[in-house]
């Protein structure tokens, strides 16, 4: 009798032991890495994308080259991707522009091809009639991990359920990262206007190949998207690393209207470099040059939107072998599109 009851006591102690893991282990993942000390992300690589977003922002890409021709700011832009991926990106973009009868998006996408020395003739291969893939290794391993985890995930499954409950009490609001839609009203903004999301995004010095940009979309449910807008490196001086910055490129991406899908550029660029008459003359092509000032607003039309990018603050770098207020050490730019009525 004795016996029975201690091997019945050691037998609960070891499963209230695997529960209390358990549960440890779920609460320390779910409220620490979820409530109290969340995962975020910022300053993420184009090349670190969504696949749609990295279909727009080559798209983006090719409409910039068709302007500018310069190669080596498409393979600064598109450092990070393989050159597979861009291959795929561009066929199925060229595919999709070919069936919507956009003959000229589909030439730009071309172009980009070309200056990265890819082929588009050959599609991507089909899979034969019959063919399986080669799944069969995978399948194994998965089929013989099933019986020995099967329990471990019905059990996880249970105290996650439990963990759920109780940490639906406990959340608190997590405070929206400074990239995503504010509901704030700016001080700038005109009085009517309903935009289409408010985006802020930081440059800092030592950031080499800045470049970001952002969804823009209707309100849920639709979330239906209308294009994207972003800020981006432009032109440097002197040599040596980190980058030293005198020109970044606001840009908007209007496909609201699919007939005329367009991208819209201004430069904004130091003093220095708004001085400079050899500068000048080699951003000119990029877009409209905007002396860049704390508290400005560019306004950028599109054939649709209109994006109002304002400066929030921004300061010079200093190096002894450069003009003073030639590059950036920082810069923070709201972005604010908005619908044209």
């Amino acid at each position: 009798m004795l016996e029975e009851l201690r091997g019945l006591i050691d037998t609960r102690t070891a499963v209230a032991g695997v529960v209390g893991l358990i549960v440890g282990w779920l609460i320390g993942w779910m409220l620490f890495g979820w409530v109290i000390w969340p995962v975020s992300w910022t300053d993420a690589d184009p090349a670190d994308l969504r696949p749609q977003q990295k279909e727009v922002y080559v798209s983006m890409v090719a409409d910039s080259y068709s302007v500018d021709q310069d190669r080596d700011l498409v393979e600064a832009r598109l450092r990070g991707f393989e050159e597979n991926e861009i291959r795929e990106i561009l066929i199925t973009s060229v595919r999709e522009r070919e069936a919507a009868a956009d003959a000229e998006g589909a030439q730009r996408l071309r172009g980009l091809a070309a200056a990265l020395g890819i082929t588009l003739e050959a599609a991507i291969p089909t899979p034969q009639a019959g063919a399986q893939p080669a799944r069969a290794g995978v399948s194994s391993l998965v089929r013989s991990m099933l019986p020995v985890c099967g329990g471990l995930i019905v059990v996880s499954l249970l105290v996650a359920l439990i963990a759920v409950v109780v940490l639906r009490f406990l959340r608190k609001p997590v405070e929206a990262p400074r990239e995503l839609v504010s509901d704030e009203p700016s001080l700038w903004e005109v009085p009517g206007e309903a935009p289409l999301g408010r985006f802020i995004t930081t440059y800092h010095f030592g950031d080499d190949g800045y470049d970001t940009s952002f969804n823009i979309e209707t309100k849920e449910p639709e979330r239906e998207f209308l294009g994207a807008c972003g800020v981006g490196f432009s032109e440097t001086i002197g040599e040596g690393s980190p980058d030293k910055i005198v020109a970044f490129e606001v840009w908007i991406f209007d496909k609201i209207d699919l007939d005329n899908v367009q991208t819209v550029t201004k430069v904004l660029v130091s003093e220095f470099a708004y001085q400079d008459e050899a500068l000048r003359a080699k951003l000119r092509d990029r877009g409209e040059l905007v002396l860049a000032e704390k508290g400005k607003t560019i306004v950028i039309d599109a054939l649709r939107m209109t994006l109002k990018a304002q400066i929030v603050d921004f300061a010079y770098g200093s190096d002894p072998s450069l003009p003073p207020g030639s590059f950036f050490e920082t810069l923070s730019t709201e972005l604010v599109p908005v619908h044209k009525v």
